[in-house]
């Protein structure tokens, strides 16, 4: 439970407040409107580290963004650049954050082409899983990875 209330208290700090109890109920055709012009099917992913720190200059490094560390009392976050982005990155220290290499699997955007990330993944302390490898529809290319903190992620890019 505290966990659910640190959560929801991250992503209203992140994206605002928005208190929409005086919005008008929507119709089924309004909502299927809404889906179809969402541009994910996701809206926040978290990261679970154990030494925030440490999963900070990794992905900073990997991805090439700066990475915002704020700190609450029992909970350390890092925030991904949100600004024009369809989806919002954190990366979580804190109860009931660990990391893990099973479940869920991130697909992290490569830019046009992931090996110029994938080449960062080793050394900046994670470790290759499954190299840039082509979807077999041709579509594009992904790779695996454990990251610093032992999380298993990917990336996927056209070319």
């Amino acid at each position: 439970m505290k966990r659910i209330a640190l959560s929801l208290l991250v992503v209203m700090l992140i994206l605002g407040f928005d208190n929409r109890e005086s919005a008008p109920q929507q119709s089924d055709s309004t909502l299927n409107q809404n889906v179809k012009d969402m541009n994910s099917f996701i809206s926040i992913f978290e990261i679970p580290a154990t030494d925030i720190s440490r999963a900070i200059g990794f992905y900073q490094s990997v991805l090439d963004i700066k990475i915002e560390k704020m700190e609450m009392p029992d909970l350390e976050i890092g925030v991904m650049p949100y600004e024009g982005q369809a989806v919002t990155g954190v990366i979580m220290k804190g109860e009931g954050f660990r990391p893990s290499a099973d479940g869920v699997t991130i697909y992290l955007n490569g830019g046009d082409n992931l090996q110029v990330m994938l080449d960062k993944v080793e050394p900046n302390g994670g470790k290759i899983l499954v190299p840039k490898t082509p979807h077999a529809d041709e579509s594009g290319f992904f790779a695996l990875f454990l990251d610093s903190e032992g999380n298993k992620m990917g990336l996927h890019s056209p070319n």
